[in-house]
Order: structure tokens, then sequence, then C-alpha cells
């Protein structure tokens, strides 16, 4: 796929979030009522053919198939029309990828035995995802974007990969990131702009590319989201992973700087890069691995790699940010906020001044 095409692809998809703004107001309407988003969602009620008659065709992934159904049902009660829509729109994106991922073909009515074990599997995790689809937190209803889709290896990709037959039957995609869903504030529209993930590598460069996240802390001054990344080219040794924080102001709508947390004058780094070395000493001792402070420092005072939660700041390590080989992974520190007192922005924001 083009590089062009991802971009219309995720734009599509904003553009339908988008239409939140002019529906929320109104409050849910008949068009998402349970049984309209149940009969949508429903693969073996509809009047489809092919690779939906194969799933519906086994009882057992016909019995997922519903499973599913009924956790997209009950997320759906929560979320506004628009909101609605896209569980819907997800799920059959999500549904068509999985095709292409178990190696089925668009017509196919009968699935392999290997086929079936592919699909049983993807919707028994698809099962359990699909109960945290929408979440309630800090009094926010977030709701989770997907952009899943996957493209078939080609022999040429097969053969370049050096795996030959040994390739998978499809490169995937998978990106996922949170959007706050109900009333279109403009603080509301920024953080759901700031957060959102777009694919960096196209099909065409024969690389899986997998985004996840967490919300890590939610409230009204600030919200801030945990992401973790991967890469995996075809016939690489291994993936590349990465992680990164994005912390949202949302009386600014502006993403988290240093001086929110830490007042300018006040050695912070000097404090933070110390108390990272010795814990990171402390995590690899066993390895016998103190890592480089000059690395550490360099990390640890880069806002993007941070994680605001009432417990403290954490810093995030992906692998090779502190001078450690990539075979011992990335990490993460926390450093309470009651040690960090003496350093911190009086005027920071909630959670990280103390509460009165």
């Amino acid at each position: 796929m083009s590089a062009h095409g991802i971009a219309s692809i995720a734009v599509a998809l904003f553009a339908l979030a988008a239409c939140d703004a002019n529906t929320a107001s109104s409050g849910k309407s008949e068009q998402s009522s349970s049984a309209r988003i149940a009969a949508a969602l429903d693969t073996c009620a509809q009047d489809r053919t092919g690779f939906a008659r194969a799933v519906c065709a086994s009882s057992t992934l016909a019995g997922l198939d519903r499973q599913v159904q009924r956790a997209l049902v009950a997320a759906s009660a929560n979320v506004s029309d628009a909101g609605a829509q896209l569980l819907v729109r997800n799920e059959a994106r999500w549904l068509e990828a999985q095709r292409i991922g178990c190696g089925a073909g668009e017509a196919a009515t009968v699935l392999s035995p290997e086929q079936a074990r592919c699909m049983e599997g993807q919707l028994r995790a698809r099962a359990q995802q699909a109960r945290t689809a929408v979440q309630q937190m800090g009094g926010y209803t977030f709701q989770r974007m997907e952009l899943v889709d996957a493209a078939p290896v080609t022999p040429a990709m097969a053969q370049q990969s050096g795996l030959g037959a040994d390739a998978p039957a499809a490169i995937v995609r998978d990106i996922r990131f949170p959007r706050i869903d109900g009333r279109q504030t403009p603080e509301i529209q920024r953080f759901n702009d700031l957060v959102a993930q777009q694919p960096s590598v196209t099909f065409d460069e024969a690389t899986n590319e997998i985004v996840d996240y967490r919300i890590v802390y939610a409230g009204p001054e600030l919200i801030s989201v945990r992401f973790d990344m991967s890469q995996d080219a075809l016939g690489a040794a291994h993936p590349s992973s990465s992680s990164k924080g994005v912390t949202v102001l949302m009386g600014e709508g502006r993403e988290l700087a240093e001086r929110d947390v830490f007042r300018t004058d006040s050695r912070w780094q000097d404090f933070i890069t110390q108390r990272a070395v010795s814990e990171l000493a402390r995590q690899f001792q066993e390895d016998g691995f103190t890592p480089p402070q000059r690395d550490v420092r360099e990390t640890a005072t880069k806002p993007h790699l941070w994680l605001i939660s009432e417990r403290g700041l954490t810093i995030l390590f992906p692998p090779y940010s502190f001078g450690a080989p990539y075979v011992m992974g990335g990490t993460e520190v926390t450093i309470p906020w009651a040690d960090l007192r003496p350093y911190l922005n009086p005027s920071a924001p909630l959670p990280i001044r103390p509460s009165a």
C-alpha cells in the first residue's frame, strides 16, 4: 500500500470521528440503539458471502464472533452515535485484516484446519479486547481507535526476506490509540489530535507495525498516555521496539513540557539522572551492568519519555536508550512525587503538585 493510501485510510477514520462534534450534543439516537448495533455487528445473521460464511460454518468461530458482538454492543451503550459507528467499522476492518492475516482468500467459503486455528486464536483474543473498547476513567469516556490492516506477502517479498516458503501469509498493521468520546470541546479535540497515531511504514516495506497504549492517568488538568511501538521487518533477526509518553495539559491543549513539572533553577536534571542511574544499576545488578550517566541523562530529561501518575514520575527507557545492549530490552524508573518535591514547580498541574 502506498503512503497516499495509508493517509487516506487515516483521514477517513478521523473524519468519521470528527462528526461526533455534531451528534454528541443531541445524545444517542435510534441509529445507535443496541438492536441496530447488534445487527450491524452480527457476522452470521447478515446476508454475506465468502469469508463470513466460512466463519459462521464453524460453531466454535461463530460462538466466538458472538462473544465479540455482545461485548461491543455493551460498549456502544456508553458512547455517542459516532462512537457506535466507529465500533462497527473498526470490527469490520479488523475481521477483514484477520482474513488476510490467516491466509484465507476473499471468496473462501471453507477454511483449512490451519486457517481455522488461526482465526480461533484471533477471535479469542478479540473477545477479550472488545471488553475494553470503551473505558470510563477520570471523568472521561475513552474509546479505542484502531487502524488495523493486512496485506498478503508476495512471492517477491518472501524471496527477498530469505524466508521463502516459511514466510507468513501477510504483513499486518495494528495501531491503537485513545479518543475521548462525547461533546467535542476545543480542549478534547486537541487531546484527540495530539494522541492520534498513524502508520510510519508502508506494506511495500514488508514490515509489521504494532502500536498499543495504556492510559496511565486521567484527570481534569492532564491526561498521560503510554504508547508501546514495535516494527518487525520480514526476515529480521528481532523486532525493533520502543515506548513513549504523551501527556496533555487539558486546559491549554498542549503537551507537557519540562517547565510544567520542574523549577528551572532547581538542578532537577542532576537529581533524576542520579536516581535513575542507581535504580537501573539495581535492576541489572545480576548482569553486572551499570548504565553510563551520559546516556541516562540524555533519556531521563526528555519529556516525551515521561509518564505522569498519582504515584510519581515514570521515566521510560526504551531499548538502546541507556547504554545497554538490545538483549536487555527496555525498562522504566519511577520516582515518587514526595522525593521530587524540592524540585517541583509549585504551579504544576495535578497530580504533580500536592493536593490541598
